[in-house]
């Protein structure tokens, strides 16, 4: 019987689906949202804006084969989830599911004033 690797975001269903919304969002969006997401986090930790720019400067993406590893700010803004308590990380997600959802329904009214 073949073993199914899960990722540590696959376990939560409710982050399970926030990494689907960021996934598809086109990439300047995902790195706004991450970006976001990364100073909400860190002010959560108290950790040190310094800190989180040395991260930024180090990553080398070949180190890396998940799709959010393309961008060191979505990079460490999905890896600084990981710190959190559980229920900090809820705060995030429920927090920027609702900002990426507001904008896709806004994105969607753009496209239906289009077709009109």
């Amino acid at each position: 019987m073949k073993k199914i690797f899960q990722r540590w975001y696959e376990k939560n269903e409710y982050l399970k689906a926030f990494m689907a919304l960021l996934e598809n969002l086109p990439p300047d969006i995902q790195c706004e949202i991450a970006v976001d997401m990364i100073i909400k986090s860190s002010s959560m930790i108290d950790r040190e804006y310094e800190k989180i720019i040395e991260d930024v400067a180090d990553f080398n993406p070949r180190d890396y084969k998940r799709w959010y590893d393309k961008n060191p700010n979505i990079h460490l803004a999905i890896e600084s989830l990981k710190d959190l308590s559980e229920e900090e990380r809820e705060k995030i997600v429920q927090e920027f599911s609702e900002k990426i959802i507001n904008l896709n329904n806004i994105n969607l009214d753009d496209i239906e004033s289009e077709n009109q």
